[in-house]
């Protein structure tokens, strides 16, 4: 009798641990193609809502949007903030520097080169080339003038693709945020 109490307890506590193992596998990054599309598509649903086209032009909560002319994708983007009075914008060509937080749609932060909720003095931002950077990238910072912070949304297609990145560290078809101040134009 011991041995069957011995077996069922052994039994049970297998069909425990398979269960939590099942559960745990379910991860945060399931189905990421499908829900990075779901994403863009909720984000082109605001866009395109009576509310966000009432908005002001240069209403913060307004969402605009810009076409990606190498992948034929919007590219959505917010106007938070501007400070200054410049009123010079890059080229598509243009050496600039900026600060930037990129994370994915679900809000996981990938990289980043300022920590608070925008830049401050401590923070250094990053210079780069515009032709350089993802097309998503290429093809809205052209429409900032310096000291603008924008929120862009990108989908996977003007981002990495189904790619991870040079570095391999980016989920493949990610739906990538981006928080950019546009610090300065270094070269047109």
């Amino acid at each position: 009798m011991s041995k069957k109490i011995y077996l069922f307890s052994l039994v049970l506590l297998a069909l425990t641990f398979t269960a939590c193992s099942e559960t745990e596998e379910a991860g945060r990054y399931d189905n990421w193609r499908a829900r990075s599309e779901a994403f863009i598509d909720s984000i082109a649903s605001v866009y395109d809502s009576p509310e966000n086209q009432a908005l002001a032009k240069n209403d913060p909560e307004k969402l605009h949007r810009y076409k990606d002319e190498v992948t034929g994708q919007w590219i959505y983007v917010k106007k938070i903030s501007k400070t200054g009075d410049s009123q010079a914008k890059p080229f598509s060509t243009s050496s600039v520097e900026a600060y930037y937080r990129m994370s994915y749609f679900n809000g996981d932060v990938v990289q980043q080169n300022f920590v608070g909720t925008e830049p401050d003095e401590f923070d250094s931002p990053t210079p780069f080339s515009l032709d350089e950077v993802i097309s998503g990238w290429t093809y809205t910072l052209p429409y900032m003038t310096e000291g603008e912070f924008w929120t862009l949304y990108v989908p996977y297609q003007s981002g990495y693709d189904s790619g991870t990145g040079s570095d391999g560290s980016l989920q493949p078809y990610s739906a990538l945020v981006y928080n950019v101040k546009l610090d300065k134009i270094v070269d047109l």
